[in-house]
């Protein structure tokens, strides 16, 4: 959820909306960008874990299990992991990795795998 736009619910209808930016071992949150529910905005807030109740996210996540989906198409079964813990795609043992952000890797199969991305992507905005 780093790096997303999330929705911080206090007591009493009152909330908070910013990017995380971080998370500590005791669950505090530092958020930046944040607006309240009355509007008034905040460039950083550290919330600490004792005054929220719940965290939401305001953005749809990018559906990385689809995209690995769509990869495995062209790849023989067993070469395209979708490793959900780390938010990646592993293909062809780790040779090609996939996040949100793009491709990483090289070769005729690096740019097969970029074009689908790239086509996933288009594909996703015109919903």
């Amino acid at each position: 959820m780093i790096d997303k736009i999330v929705k911080v619910y206090l007591d009493n209808d009152k909330f908070f909306v910013g990017q995380l930016k971080g998370v500590s071992e005791d669950s505090n949150l530092i958020l930046t960008n944040v607006k309240s529910e009355k509007n008034k905005v905040f460039p950083k807030l550290m919330i600490r874990s004792s005054y929220y109740r719940y965290v939401t996210v305001e953005e749809e996540p990018f559906p990385m299990q689809g995209l690995a989906d769509r990869i495995a198409t062209i790849f023989s079964k067993g070469h395209v992991n979708y490793i959900e813990d780390q938010n990646i795609i592993s293909i062809l043992n780790g040779k090609i990795i996939v996040n949100e952000d793009g491709v990483r890797g090289t070769g005729p199969s690096a740019d097969r795998v970029k074009k689908i991305y790239d086509q996933f992507k288009i594909d996703l905005d015109k919903e």
